[in-house]
Parts: C-alpha cells; sequence; structure tokens
C-alpha cells in the first residue's frame, strides 16, 4: 500500500477528526484529560505544576480555578518537571 493510501484510511481520517475534536473542546476550556493529577496548584507561590504541556492554556487557566486559584489578574508560573516553562494571566472564562 502506498504512503499516499495511508492517509486516507479510515483509520487515519478517524484520528484526524478525534485531534480536531479534542482541540476544539480544549479550546472551549473543557479538559478531557483521564488523569486527574496532572495539575497542582500552589497558591501561596502563585505557582501550577504540571505533569504535561501538552495541554491548551485555556484549559489550564480553567482548571486552576477548580483546583483552587484566586488571585486573578495576577500572574502564574507554569512548571514542568522543576523548570519554568510559561507564566500565565490568571482570568478564568466562566
Amino acid at each position: 500500500m502506498s504512503k499516499s493510501n495511508n492517509y486516507n484510511s479510515p483509520a487515519h481520517r478517524l484520528t484526524r477528526i478525534e485531534s480536531k475534536l479534542v482541540r476544539g473542546f480544549e479550546e472551549l476550556g473543557v479538559s478531557l484529560d483521564v488523569d486527574p493529577d496532572w495539575m497542582t496548584v500552589d497558591e501561596e507561590e502563585s505557582t501550577v505544576y504540571v505533569s504535561t504541556i501538552g495541554r491548551s492554556l485555556v484549559v489550564v487557566i480553567q482548571e486552576m480555578k477548580a483546583r483552587g486559584a484566586e488571585k486573578v489578574g495576577q500572574h502564574y508560573d507554569i512548571v514542568h518537571r522543576g523548570q519554568v516553562v510559561a507564566t500565565v494571566l490568571y482570568s478564568p472564562r466562566f
């Protein structure tokens, strides 16, 4: 089977559709991750610890709210594997 035929296979198309749906939901702030411990918020230090950097910022900010972040309008450091990988302005949508 040629390489171009693999891109037209039903499995490949389903994988692409799934990826687009997951990204769309994440952009709306809906977390689809199955690992409940992927994020920890240290409110005192304004730091968020994440086990993956493969999440949208919208989901990170919404999950921060669910996990106790309270400093709306303040910046939080995002730490992955001991390194600050980003800083976000905490402004949850809802």
